[in-house]
């Protein structure tokens, strides 16, 4: 079987993290030899930053990369050896490149983008890493055999951002590589049955870009429901899907997202999800469920609470689930054709 080297995300509790180290290594292990670059184990605590330590990621990205060094330096990296970047943020793909081809080694580089400075909504490009890391990204971009995206949104995104500079078709839609349902099983028992409350859920980062302040303005509008920001609320996953299970209700007002776990989450636990018509969401969710106004918010959230049984409602909910679920369970398949061209 040909190696495959990944550079792991650190497995953090509180994201995805967590479930791609294991689930990365059981399904890429089915086309290849599967060796993970790890940094050295941090606490899962975020002291600094949004979505991962910013210092800490950075202390485990450079491990990273002395540790696939000290595999170019051994001989250890052959020729048809490829390379995947959980997270294609990642300047060790300016190293494993650099010493490729210095070493004339023909590798194959492949990563997953999740979001980046070029896009204008992005915690980073918020703290004007814009000015300077747009042309790291660029330089990503070229150097990768093949970028992966979860939707149609973000590689329009891209596109347009580095127009003329990429070719189009080294950027891939893949969806979001997870098992949804087995994941959510090791947490919480799926087979309890739960009572549906009046609950309407914020799952997002109390961030700009994530518009609690929507959130708040739909609690004072409807005071009889109740609403919940999960951070504010939860400590652990488990915490986390056991509310969920409880909503009715799922809401977004983001102005960034290039794809939405907390959403995708939420209706595999039959919540409704209501959502704006903009960004990925688009792609990824029936117009039944997006609002076009603020007014049209309104008018969802107070339907879906009072009609959340009605048979139409649940069968347009889960044909949606279903479709995602079936996106991301071949999201693998779809990354590994592309590697074994």
């Amino acid at each position: 079987m040909k190696k495959l080297y990944i550079f792991t995300l650190e497995p953090l509790e509180q994201r995805y993290t967590k479930q791609w180290y294991s689930y990365f290594k059981t399904e890429f292990g089915k086309y290849f030899k599967v060796i993970y670059i790890d940094g050295e184990k941090t606490s899962d605590k975020i002291k600094k930053g949004k979505f991962l330590d910013i210092n800490k990621t950075n202390i485990w990205k450079s491990q990273q990369i002395e540790k696939v060094s000290k595999l170019f330096n051994t001989g250890k990296i052959k020729d048809g050896d490829r390379f995947f970047f959980a997270d294609a943020w990642h300047y060790g793909i300016t190293a494993v490149k650099y010493m490729s081809q210095l070493n004339d080694i023909k590798t194959k580089l492949y990563g997953y983008f999740h979001a980046g400075s070029y896009d204008p909504n992005d915690f980073v490009a918020q703290k004007g890493l814009n000015k300077w890391a747009i042309y790291n990204e660029l330089g990503w971009l070229r150097a990768l055999d093949c970028s992966f995206v979860a939707t149609n949104f973000h590689k329009q995104l891209l596109i347009e951002t580095f127009n003329g500079h990429i070719a189009y078709k080294k950027i891939q839609v893949v969806g979001f590589p997870m098992d949804w349902e087995n994941e959510i099983a090791t947490k919480i028992d799926m087979s309890a049955m739960v009572q549906k409350e009046d609950l309407i859920v914020f799952p997002h980062r109390l961030d700009k870009e994530k518009q609690p302040e929507v959130f708040d303005k739909l609690k004072k509008r409807f005071p009889k429901y109740n609403f919940v920001k999960t951070l504010k609320v939860t400590k652990n996953k488990q915490e986390y899907y056991e509310l969920i299970r409880k909503a009715k209700i799922i809401f977004s007002a983001n102005l960034q997202e290039t794809f939405g776990i907390g959403t995708v989450e939420a209706m595999m636990l039959g919540a409704i999800p209501v959502v704006p018509n903009r960004l990925t969401y688009i792609e990824m969710y029936y117009l039944m469920f997006r609002y076009k106004t603020e007014k049209d918010m309104f008018k969802k959230i107070e339907y879906y609470i009072e009609n959340y049984n009605e048979k139409r409602v649940q069968t347009m909910l889960l044909k949606n689930v279903n479709r995602i679920r079936t996106e991301s369970l071949e999201s693998i398949k779809k990354m590994v054709g592309v590697m074994l061209k």
